[in-house]
């Protein structure tokens, strides 16, 4: 598969990403979607209480939601129009149950989402996102490695996963959930990523 460039909207130059930041905030803030039954905002959410698994994976699911919101997929990405959005989850699932059910009937780009565990064995290619779970950065960089030169947008919640090339990672700072963008690895996709997701990103220029 060739390699693509990051695409970005009209409005996506870096100078209009700083100039136009602190306007675009307000706006972003009230303009992203509800997640079970909550009102998820980009602004940097306070993270849950240490041992509160069940609402730190709530809050990162309604993330991941997020992204599938600000990213544009290749058409070709899709077995056919109708096709879901597939959101894989490579290591233990956060999201059985109940949690993952805040998903249900919700869509992205026009296409349903749906989320799994990633089988063992399976080729990561067939998700259109793949979260990786902490704590396992032998897995992280065998599954960024299988992944070069696709379309999958990965994400991790490990410290170093953007250097070690996954495009999206989720960052704790000062007790506050943020994302960080890579955007060598980023380059490396055919994914169109909106300015308004870069806008509120910590971007990480590494070579691509």
């Amino acid at each position: 598969m060739k390699t693509g460039r990051l695409k970005v909207e009209k409005d996506a130059g870096a100078d209009g990403h700083r100039a136009h930041r602190g306007k675009l905030r307000p706006v972003l803030w009230t303009a992203l979607g509800l997640l079970a039954g909550a009102v998820l905002l980009f602004n940097p959410l306070r993270a849950p209480a240490e041992g509160d698994d069940e609402s730190e994976y709530r809050v990162k699911l309604a993330f991941l939601y997020n992204f599938a919101q600000f990213v544009e997929w290749p058409a070709q990405a899709f077995r056919d129009p109708a096709a879901p959005l597939t959101i894989c989850v490579a290591g233990q699932d956060p999201f059985e149950g109940e949690i993952g059910q805040g998903l249900r009937g919700r869509t992205a780009g026009g296409h349903l989402v749906e989320i799994r565990k990633l089988k063992r064995d399976e080729d990561p290619r067939g998700c259109h996102m793949i979260f990786v779970r902490t704590g396992d950065r032998k897995l992280a960089g065998r599954l960024l490695t299988d992944l070069k030169g696709s379309s999958t947008l990965t994400v991790g919640e490990t410290k170093g996963f953007a250097d070690l090339g996954g495009v999206i990672n989720l960052v704790v700072e000062e007790n506050k959930l943020r994302f960080e963008i890579n955007l060598g690895a980023a380059r490396q996709t055919r994914l169109k990523i909106s300015s308004k997701l870069l806008a509120l990103a910590k971007i990480v220029n590494t070579p691509p």
